[in-house]
């Protein structure tokens, strides 16, 4: 089957596991809309993200409280798109409605763990041979390696990681990383040039616990949602990996 990318932005949304559903609730549209002039901005740091939206790169689903076995459908469908024409540069951003309970920096960092170990309990497949403590490891979902980036409006200072009105998770997957021309790492000088960017956007160093992949030092999740100030993470990843042959899914999470 031949998929193209459709150049306006509904035609890129996940439902039901269905790619090209229309958008018509007023949280959804809000919710891209501020997250196109947020990240579109100029000054934004990232600008793999930015040239990723301009281009047409950037999939989408919607999260309505409760929704979190949709996530799981339409995480998996993206999988299954990935690394293929024309979906080989592509990342998924997933929004979720709005929660006016959610005022916390810590309870939006407990939500974001329940959320991808709610993934990983629902993983037909997961990858079992390295822990969270190894400088090798990466969230997967679906034998698919992923970054994830946690945005929230609860970041108040670190402002490249507030999206919109809502919570926001990024998939990246990890060949995203990797130079399609050289098939090498991207080079640490466009890094440092993204967190020099970072620097003058939130008005504050970068955090500590940002680093290299594959980094001796380096464990990328404490990467995913950062904490509000510049303390290192100092515990545990909350974080519990399954192995292939785990028999059930770990307790229920509200879906």
């Amino acid at each position: 089957m031949i998929v193209s990318v459709s150049h306006s932005w509904t035609g890129r949304v996940f439902d039901q596991g269905r790619l090209g559903i229309p958008v018509n609730a007023s949280w959804k549209l809000e919710a891209y809309e501020q997250y196109k002039a947020r990240l579109n901005a100029p000054e934004y740091p990232c600008f793999f993200g930015q040239s990723g939206e301009a281009r047409g790169e950037m999939l989408y689903t919607f999260i309505a409280e409760g929704g979190l076995h949709e996530l799981v459908t339409n995480l998996r469908e993206f999988v299954n798109l990935t690394g293929a024409p024309p979906h080989e540069r592509s990342s998924l951003v997933a929004f979720f409605e709005p929660d006016t309970s959610l005022t916390d920096h810590g309870s939006f960092v407990a939500l974001f763990w329940r959320i991808l170990q709610f993934l990983q309990d629902h993983d037909r497949n997961p990858v079992s041979d390295r822990t969270p403590d190894d400088s090798l490891w990466e969230f997967a979902f679906e034998r698919c390696e992923m970054f994830v980036v946690g945005a929230s409006p609860t970041y108040k200072q670190r402002r490249s990681r507030n999206l919109g009105p809502g919570v926001v998770l990024v998939f990246q997957p990890r060949f995203l990383f990797i130079d399609p021309a050289t098939s090498q790492p991207i080079a640490a000088s466009v890094r440092q040039r993204i967190h020099k960017r970072m620097l003058a956007y939130d008005g504050m160093t970068v955090h500590p616990d940002i680093g290299f992949y594959g980094n001796a030092g380096n464990r990328e999740w404490k990467q995913y949602a950062l904490p509000d100030d510049n303390e290192p993470e100092a515990g545990a990843c909350p974080f519990h990996a399954r192995t292939n042959h785990a028999s059930q899914a770990r307790g229920p999470l509200s879906a």
